[in-house]
Parts: C-alpha cells; sequence; structure tokens
C-alpha cells in the first residue's frame, strides 16, 4: 500500500496541474506565440519499478522495490510541424524492498537497482490554438544497469554489486505550457523497459532486467524568437465632399461620399484572434457598410502553408467566422453576411509548402 500511496501522490498533483492549464490558456489565448529552434528541457518526479523476476544460477527470485526517483536532461530541436526529436540522458533509481523464492538458506534483502539511459526520442506536439499542448513521444537507446549491493539473490550472504548495458526503449506522453515565448511548463509520463543484464557476484551470475513507470514534472527553454505578424493594412478614409460655390449660383448638390469595397485584416501565426488594428479595420467596414447602404457582404478566410492543407482550411473557417461575430456586433445583421474559408489555395504571396508568411494569414471582406 505505502508504494501505491508513493506513486498516486505525484501523479495526482500532475493530473491536477494537467486540469489547471486548460483554463490558463484559454485565458491568455492570443498572447504566447510559441518558438521554434533547438531547445533544452529538464524534468525529475516519482519512479516506480515493476517487480522482476532474477536468475541467479539454478535459483529463480522475485525482486520487489519501494520508492524511487528519475531525472532526465533532453535536448532537441521543435519543427513548427509539430515533431521534436530529441536526445535524452536519464537517471533512476530505486531501492530494493524485498527479494522472495530461491534455494533453501538463501535469505536477505536490500540494495538499490539503478539505470542510466542514453535515448534517442521522437516527440510530436499536438497544436490545439493554445499555449496548451498534449504530446507523446517513443525512443530506443542504451541502458547501464547498476545492482549496488543487491542480495542475497543466489546464496547466503551473496552480495551483487556490478554494471551491465543493455538495451532499451520507452514511450510517454504529457503536456506542455507555454509561460513565454520560448519557455514551457511540461507534466509527462514515462514506461522505460529494457532487456536483461547480467551481473556478477564472484563466481555467481545474476539475470535481472528493469522496466519502471516515472511522474515527471519539468520545464523546457527553445532557443529561437516566435515571428511576429504584421499590422493590419489600414485603408485610408475617404476624401471630404468638395465646397458649395459662393452665391448667387445655388450650390451643386453634395455628392455622397466614396465607400472602400475591399478591406483586408491580418491575423498572427495559427492563431484566429483579431488584433486591436484588425478591430478597427472592421469598424471601417460596418461604417461603410451602413453608409453605402450594402445588403451583402462576403468574407473569405486565408492562411499560409505552414500546417497541413486540412488544418488551414479549418484555420481559415474560424478567422473568417471570427470577422463575421466582429461585425454582427458592430450591428451588422446576420444575414448582410456569408462567409468563405480558402485554406491556403489563394495565396497573396506564393510561397512552398510549409513557409510562414504574414502576408497570407488574413481575412477579405468585399463588398458587391
Amino acid at each position: 500500500m505505502k508504494k501505491w500511496h508513493n506513486l498516486l501522490a505525484p501523479m495526482v498533483s500532475a493530473a491536477a496541474l494537467m486540469v489547471a492549464l486548460p483554463s490558463l490558456a484559454m485565458a491568455q489565448d492570443g498572447e504566447i506565440k510559441t518558438a521554434s529552434g533547438p531547445y533544452l528541457g529538464l524534468s525529475a518526479g516519482y519512479n516506480w519499478t515493476r517487480d522482476t523476476n532474477v536468475n541467479a544460477g539454478t535459483a529463480l527470485n522475485s525482486m520487489d522495490f519501494s520508492e524511487g526517483y528519475t531525472g532526465i536532461l533532453e535536448g532537441g530541436y521543435r519543427f513548427d510541424n509539430g515533431l521534436r526529436p530529441a536526445l535524452e540522458v536519464g537517471y533512476s533509481t530505486d531501492v530494493v524492498d524485498k527479494i522472495t523464492g530461491g534455494p533453501v538458506g538463501r535469505y536477505g534483502s536490500g540494495g538499490n537497482m539503478s539505470a542510466i539511459t542514453i535515448m534517442g526520442v521522437v516527440n510530436y506536439d499536438f497544436h490545439t490554438g493554445t499555449a496548451l499542448r498534449p504530446y507523446v513521444n517513443a525512443g530506443v537507446g542504451l541502458a547501464r544497469l547498476h545492482m549496488d549491493r543487491v542480495g542475497s539473490l543466489s546464496a547466503p550472504g551473496v552480495l551483487y554489486d556490478d554494471w551491465d548495458s543493455t538495451f532499451a526503449w520507452q514511450v510517454g506522453a504529457g503536456f506542455s505550457y507555454a509561460v513565454a515565448d520560448n519557455m514551457d511548463l511540461t507534466v509527462g509520463y514515462r514506461y522505460l523497459d529494457t532487456d536483461k543484464g547480467t551481473f556478477k557476484a564472484g563466481t555467481q551470475r545474476a539475470k535481472a532486467d528493469y522496466r519502471s513507470h516515472s511522474a515527471l514534472i519539468g520545464v523546457r527553454y527553445v532557443f529561437g524568437a516566435p515571428e511576429q505578424a504584421p499590422a493590419p493594412t489600414q485603408v485610408a478614409p475617404p476624401p471630404p465632399p468638395p465646397p458649395p460655390p459662393p452665391p448667387p449660383p445655388p450650390p451643386p448638390p453634395v455628392e455622397a461620399p466614396a465607400i472602400t469595397r475591399n478591406f483586408t485584416v491580418f491575423f498572427d501565426f495559427d492563431k484566429a484572434t483579431l488584433s486591436a488594428d484588425a478591430q478597427g479595420v472592421l469598424q471601417n467596414v460596418a461604417r461603410d457598410a451602413k453608409a453605402g447602404k450594402i445588403v451583402n457582404i462576403t468574407v473569405s478566410g486565408h492562411a499560409d502553408t505552414a500546417g497541413s492543407a486540412q488544418y488551414n482550411q479549418q484555420l481559415s473557417q474560424r478567422r473568417a467566422e471570427a470577422v463575421r461575430e466582429y461585425l454582427l456586433s458592430q450591428g451588422m445583421g446576420s444575414a448582410q453576411i456569408s462567409v468563405e474559408a480558402k485554406g491556403e489555395t489563394d495565396l497573396l504571396v506564393p510561397t512552398a509548402d510549409g513557409v510562414r508568411e504574414p502576408s497570407n494569414r488574413r481575412a477579405v471582406i468585399i463588398f458587391p
């Protein structure tokens, strides 16, 4: 029961942090622009090693572990498309709590079992449009296992204190939360599994593997700068009407002011929120539509080529809908506004696939 209580406490704390992060992300949506580039990360937490069978000569023992701890240092590169390859160096250690089985007369337990790992890991971050991003990962590499005065396994009083290297693999999942442009807080889970290592105590030999679950909390720093979106284009107001001629001739009728029929607003990378400048442009749209008695307008959303075509289609739809909702708040009628999503099919600045181009992240409002 103590083992499970020790494992449950950090996992409950990590779960509580995961629940709190989405509300923080919603509160700061549009304020954080995550960077891409090389990064370093450090995490630590509780480690629970699963019971393992130990072959010691002709004896078969079961080795049970109690509390343990782990730490991981990682370095890699974060790409805009969600991929995050990395090299991880980790250390885990656990206390041997109990040894059962083996020959008659074999007694005792204690010592430690530890693992130093070097792993090549591929991570994938899921873009959510907020500062909170789930991730999954998998990796393979080398584990350096250490039996530190573990016994007795094969005969009374024989302690094993030896190292061996073996193949290892891992899988994991978790969340990251961007507290700044270049810094994330992380909450995660890792499962580590190794092949059996061989350990010596004089002429005695023992074989055991290492399998552990870890609950981790950490921090990640990216050495890069996020791209800033350009300020929205402000359309110049129409010129004032000409002054009437002096008397005695009667003044000519004053012409109605000309109105602009094409407006454009721009968005930050991977965002569908309106900046203050964009809102100012849309206020001019609502004013000119009223002045010109415009019955129908068309709003088309666009995206650049960074990300998949399906994701960009959805993102351009959200941008068009954001413009429509703001125009409704300015007094325009729902029947006046039609929206369409162009995705990455109608680029203002032609680019190759996967290129961030600020001028292509836009919404266009057209009067008939």
